[in-house]
C-alpha cells in the first residue's frame, strides 16, 4: 500500500514537472567560435538577462528555455551590448536561428518569430532614416531649412504608419501586431499616438483575446484600450460642446507670479502645452511672437504651459527668447495637473479657445493656418 502511494506521488510529480512550459533554441552564430551569447528576455519594456550560452567551435549551440510568466514569450540573443536575434517563443517551440557574420539572421520554425522580425526590421529601418535626416539638419537651421527637415521626417513618420497599420489589420491574430501598436520613435512620437487610433487597439484586442488571453502583452493592450476609449469620450466631449467653460490654470510665471488662464475670459487664447527640450517647438515660438504682436491689441492672448522639471533651464529659454505672452510652470512635468485638466497626452499640444471658450482648433503648427483662424475669431 505504501509502495503504490509513493508510486502516485512520484508520477504526480512527473507529470507536473512535464508541464512545465519549455522551447528549444538552436542556433548558428557565424564568426563566434568558442565565446558566449547572452540570452535575454523582453518583459513589455524592459530586458533581463536570462543565461550566458557558451558556443563551440562551430559557433553553434543548443539551449533548452524554461519559460516563465504568460505567453508568449520575447527573447534576443546578444553578443557584447549588440542584438543580433530576436525570437518569439511558445511552449514546445523548436527554433532554429543563424545568425549571419555580416549581420542580419534567419529563423526557422517560428512564424510569429518571423513577424516579429519583419516589425522590428521594418521599425529600425525608419527609425535609422529619421536619424540620418537629424544628423544632416545644420546647427542653427533657418526657417526653410527646418520646413524641409519636417517634411522629410513626416514622410518617413507616415509610409512606416502606413506599412504598420497594413501589419496590424492583415495579422490580428499575431502577437506582433501587439508590439506594433506600443512602438514610438521618441517620448514624444507614438507610432500609434493619434486619439482615433483607439480603433485599431479594440480590433487588436479584441483578436489576440481570443488567441493569447493571459498574455501580458493582451494585458497591457486592454489597459491601452480602457484608456484611450476614455480619451476618446473626453475629446468627443470637447468638440461636439457648443459652450464650454475652460479649466482654469493657475501657476507661476518666470517671476514666481501666479498667472490665471481665467484672466483673458472673453478673448481669443491660444493654449499651448510644451518643452524647451524640443528645438523646433522653440523655432515655432517665433512664429507665435510674430502672432502674438500682431493680434494681441485686437484681442489675442497665448499661455504658454512649460511641462519641464527642470524650471531654471526653462526660465532661461523663456527669458533668452524675450516671449511677450504668458509662460507658466509648476515643475512637475506631465504630472501637472494642468495636463490632466485638458487631457494632454502629448506634447506638443496646442488648443485655440475662442472668446466663448469653445475649443476652436487644435495642435495647428503651420503657421499662416494658425493666422487665418485666429483671425476669424478676433
Amino acid at each position: 500500500m505504501k509502495k503504490t502511494l509513493l508510486y502516485a506521488l512520484l508520477a504526480i510529480t512527473l507529470i507536473g514537472c512535464s508541464q512545465s512550459p519549455t522551447a528549444r533554441i538552436s542556433a548558428t552564430v557565424e564568426g563566434v567560435a568558442d565565446s558566449s551569447v547572452v540570452l535575454k528576455k523582453l518583459n513589455l519594456n524592459r530586458l533581463t538577462a536570462v543565461d550566458t550560452i557558451k558556443t563551440d567551435a562551430a559557433g553553434k549551440f543548443d539551449y533548452k528555455v524554461k519559460l516563465e510568466g504568460n505567453a508568449p514569450y520575447f527573447y534576443y540573443l546578444y553578443l557584447g551590448e549588440t542584438p543580433v536575434a530576436s525570437v518569439v517563443l511558445l511552449d514546445g517551440d523548436k527554433v532554429n536561428v543563424n545568425v549571419k557574420a555580416n549581420g542580419g539572421y534567419a529563423v526557422e520554425g517560428s512564424e510569429e518569430s518571423n513577424m516579429f522580425q519583419q516589425v522590428n526590421d521594418s521599425f529600425n529601418k525608419a527609425f535609422n532614416a529619421m536619424e540620418k535626416v537629424l544628423d544632416a539638419m545644420p546647427e542653427n537651421p533657418s526657417d526653410v531649412q527646418m520646413k524641409e527637415v519636417n517634411k522629410q521626417l513626416s514622410a518617413i513618420y507616415v509610409d512606416y504608419k502606413k506599412y504598420a497599420v497594413k501589419h496590424v489589420i492583415t495579422n490580428p491574430y499575431s502577437i506582433s501586431s501587439a508590439v506594433v501598436l506600443f512602438q514610438k520613435f521618441n517620448d514624444d512620437l507614438k507610432v500609434f499616438g493619434e486619439t482615433s487610433d483607439a480603433v485599431i487597439f479594440k480590433r487588436t484586442l479584441d483578436s489576440l483575446s481570443t488567441v493569447y488571453p493571459k498574455s501580458d502583452y493582451v494585458l497591457a493592450l486592454r489597459d491601452e484600450v480602457d484608456a484611450r476609449e476614455k480619451q476618446m469620450s473626453m475629446y468627443n466631449r470637447l468638440s461636439e460642446a457648443q459652450q464650454v467653460s475652460f479649466p482654469e490654470i493657475s501657476l507661476p510665471d518666470v517671476d514666481g507670479n501666479i498667472r490665471n488662464l481665467s484672466d483673458f475670459e472673453g478673448k481669443v487664447i491660444i493654449l499651448s502645452f510644451w518643452s524647451v527640450a524640443q528645438a523646433e517647438y522653440k523655432m515655432f515660438n517665433n512664429d507665435l511672437v510674430s502672432l502674438y504682436d500682431k493680434y494681441h491689441d485686437q484681442g489675442l492672448e497665448i499661455y504658454q504651459v512649460g511641462l519641464d522639471i527642470d524650471k531654471p533651464t526653462w526660465a532661461a529659454v523663456v527669458k533668452g527668447q524675450k516671449l511677450p505672452f504668458v509662460n507658466v510652470n509648476d515643475g512637475l512635468g506631465i504630472q501637472s495637473p494642468s495636463v490632466a485638466a485638458y487631457n494632454i497626452t502629448r506634447v506638443p499640444a496646442m488648443l485655440i479657445l475662442d472668446k466663448s471658450g469653445s475649443v476652436a482648433g487644435r495642435d495647428i503648427y503651420d503657421s499662416s493656418k494658425l493666422e487665418t483662424v485666429v483671425k476669424g475669431l478676433l
